[in-house]
């Protein structure tokens, strides 16, 4: 049973950490300031450019990195174990220590949508309540999540409806436009300039922590609390697994139908902004879906092949996610590889993605049938735990 329930945990961050990439391929092909955009994307709204962006905002967006960040709350817990373990809350606190310095030197040095320094801040607060019951984790996260999504949500309707001058609109979009064509120029450029503009860019997203710390310690205590109720261990029975998932589709439809509505109605910014807050709120449900899918396929015969062949890309989700930023920048960034920013549409972008799908699922297979643990991951121990073995002793 321990080993079924590692391999689920590992097949859920496999997911995770694939599904993050397709969202953030933008981020790493076109300035920030239109990156999420539809309306102002570089390359314009043909049906085929939409049906990418309306997919991946249905389907992927939000969902990932909820389940990642609710994956890393139990990682808390795994390696800090209760409160009253001194030893082993020594330990965590190293681990995290060394998560802030690699999400800095990651931020700053390869690529500034980093989530490791939030992961990792967020963790500090949750190993204060890791000992909390599930029932206490739960409730409390979600009052957290809740509280501050319909603020974003009433913020954002808000900002939908408010009447606004014609050519102060038109002058804030000639504004950003002209700031993310200086951005492009700048990444497509030297090694320097996309360096020197990329921890620009990082600097510019760090006033958005504190409300980053807050959703991510929900995510985190909603998903460790799911993990001691059973959930993300496989554990709880079918009816609970059923209910996550006709709770999640239906949220799901929701997001779904908005992003669609939008698409088909010329992507009106009012409609826009609501998407976008009601994709954040329903973002844990949606999520969930996807954990009891998975609980599904594992419990299958049919269909266990899946969790099996994401398990190792989760087993080494701090490498393959590391991964991504170095192969993605080295693509798009200046003086780093090909140059390619600015010059790719989101078809593109989803074959790119698929590929590394494919090469991160062989590879993180054929690595782990050699050696105990991811390379990046064997770097991290080593600095907050010591010496441990790396290659796998050889069978007799």
């Amino acid at each position: 049973m321990d080993k079924d329930r590692i391999v689920l945990l590992d097949a859920l961050r496999g997911l995770g950490v694939l599904g993050i990439l397709l969202c953030n391929a933008p981020d790493f092909a076109v300035a920030p300031e239109i990156a999420e955009s539809a309306s102002h994307w570089p390359h314009g709204t043909g049906a085929a450019t939409l049906s990418v962006w309306v997919v991946t905002q249905w389907l992927f967006q939000r969902k990932f990195v909820t389940l990642f960040a609710m994956l890393f709350g139990v990682s808390i817990f795994l390696v800090g174990g209760e409160r009253s373990d001194k030893d082993r809350g020594a330990t965590l606190r190293r681990r995290l220590f060394w998560m802030v310095a690699f999400g800095l030197l990651h931020g700053f040095a390869i690529w500034y949508g980093d989530v490791l320094l939030s992961y990792a801040l967020a963790g500090f607060a949750i190993l204060l309540v890791r000992s909390w019951s599930a029932r206490k984790l739960i409730r409390t996260g979600l009052t957290i999540w809740i509280v501050f999504s319909l603020l974003a949500l009433v913020g954002l309707s808000f900002a939908a409806f408010l009447p606004q001058a014609a050519a102060q609109e038109t002058l804030e979009t000639a504004t950003m436009l002209a700031k993310a064509k200086a951005a492009e120029a700048q990444y497509g450029g030297s090694f320097v300039q996309s360096l020197v503009q990329n921890a620009k860019d990082r600097l510019a997203l760090l006033p958005g922590e504190p409300i980053i710390f807050a959703m991510t310690s929900a995510l985190m205590m909603m998903g460790l609390g799911a993990f001691k109720a059973g959930v993300l261990t496989g554990e709880a029975s079918d009816k609970v697994y059923r209910r996550l998932l006709v709770w999640g589709l239906l949220a799901s439809a929701v997001v779904g139908g908005l992003f669609i509505a939008e698409a088909v109605t010329g992507l009106p910014k009012s409609l826009g902004l609501i998407s976008v807050g009601v994709q954040w709120m329903l973002a844990p449900p949606t999520t969930l879906a996807y954990v009891a899918l998975m609980v599904f396929a594992a419990r299958s015969k049919a269909w266990s092949a899946i969790p099996k062949v994401l398990a190792p890309v989760g087993q080494m989700a701090f490498t393959n996610y590391l991964a991504q930023s170095v192969i993605m920048t080295a693509i798009f960034y200046g003086g780093r590889g090909l140059g390619l920013h600015g010059q790719v549409d989101r078809p593109g972008l989803a074959a790119i993605t698929v590929g590394i799908w494919i090469a991160q699922i062989l590879w993180s297979r054929w690595w782990l049938d050699r050696f105990e643990m991811g390379p990046l991951e064997w770097v991290w121990r080593r600095l907050y735990r010591g010496p441990s073995p790396l290659r796998r002793p050889v069978a007799a």
